[in-house]
């Protein structure tokens, strides 16, 4: 069944892009194979968000050129220097070794949690089962005290409500 929307005619001019980058071996020449044997941890995603501004009518025709709004022409800037024209060019060994580092130290702190993650998950289900296994047979035994609780509860709570009503009663017949 269809459904009326709102029709927003700025929205086919917005477009999102994902833009991966890959720290690429020096000696490396065919990007081919550097992209196939790439590990997907070390790729890095970013998203790009693009808004086309149409020229106005009244615009010269050589200025036609789709423009960029100011907001995504920054992160185009930004993303164009991140981009490297060659790896070893832009960045130095060091910073890529670092930046190489701490991505595995974080990799390891994330599977590291998520182990103890899992054994918290665990060790929670093995404490619930044993407190289900412990409190089943008690039930029976423990209810009859439980039970015996309840009626002392309901008389004491009988014979405070008969005696307020008395004593309701006499201060009544005592005012009027």
């Amino acid at each position: 069944m269809l459904q009326p929307f709102d029709y927003d005619p700025n929205e086919k001019s917005k477009h999102k892009f994902m833009v991966q980058s890959l720290l690429a071996p020096p000696e490396m020449t065919d990007m081919e194979v550097v992209w196939k044997d790439a590990k997907p941890e070390e790729l890095m995603d970013s998203k790009l968000r693009c808004v086309f501004v149409m020229p106005l009518e009244n615009d010269n025709m050589h200025d036609a050129e789709p423009k960029v709004s100011s907001s995504s022409s920054s992160t185009l800037k930004s993303e164009s220097s991140t981009l490297p024209k060659s790896a070893s060019a832009a960045l130095d060994d060091t910073e890529v070794k670092k930046i190489m580092e701490e991505s595995r130290r974080l990799q390891q702190e994330v599977q590291r949690l998520r182990q103890e993650n899992k054994q918290m998950r665990e060790d929670d289900g093995l404490r619930m089962r044993k407190n289900t296994a412990m409190s089943a047979p008690q039930p029976s035994s423990s209810s009859s005290g439980v039970g015996l609780k309840e009626e002392g509860a309901s008389t004491r709570l009988l014979a405070l409500s008969v005696l307020f009503f008395v004593i309701g009663v006499i201060i009544g017949k005592l005012l009027l």
